[in-house]
């Protein structure tokens, strides 16, 4: 996609211009995710978050399945993600209901 911006051509994909539906905030923050239907519990950390999604980055542990839970709080609660896409040991999730 191009924008015009004060009379310059801007590609909105690679000037930085954000493309999310809504604004996430950075953090640096451990959540666990369970992998295989719990299964497999293991630490990644989170990067950004936002009330539809999160950047997580998997440096040691696999990028999960397309679906898998992911916890704040070592599971007392958790919730139902789904991989959006991956670059290499990063990925963007979104919350499913």
């Amino acid at each position: 996609m191009i924008l015009n911006l004060e009379g310059r051509n801007v590609s909105v994909e690679w000037k930085g211009v954000e493309r999310r539906r809504v604004t996430r905030k950075t953090v640096n923050q451990t959540v666990m995710i369970s992998l295989l239907g719990g299964a497999t519990v293991t630490p990644c950390a989170m990067r950004n978050l936002s009330v539809l999604g999160a950047g997580i980055l998997l440096e040691e542990t696999p990028i999960p399945p397309t679906h898998f839970d992911l916890s704040f709080d070592e599971f007392r609660t958790s919730f139902a993600c789904r991989v959006v896409w991956r670059r290499d040991a990063f990925a963007g999730v979104e919350f499913v209901h």
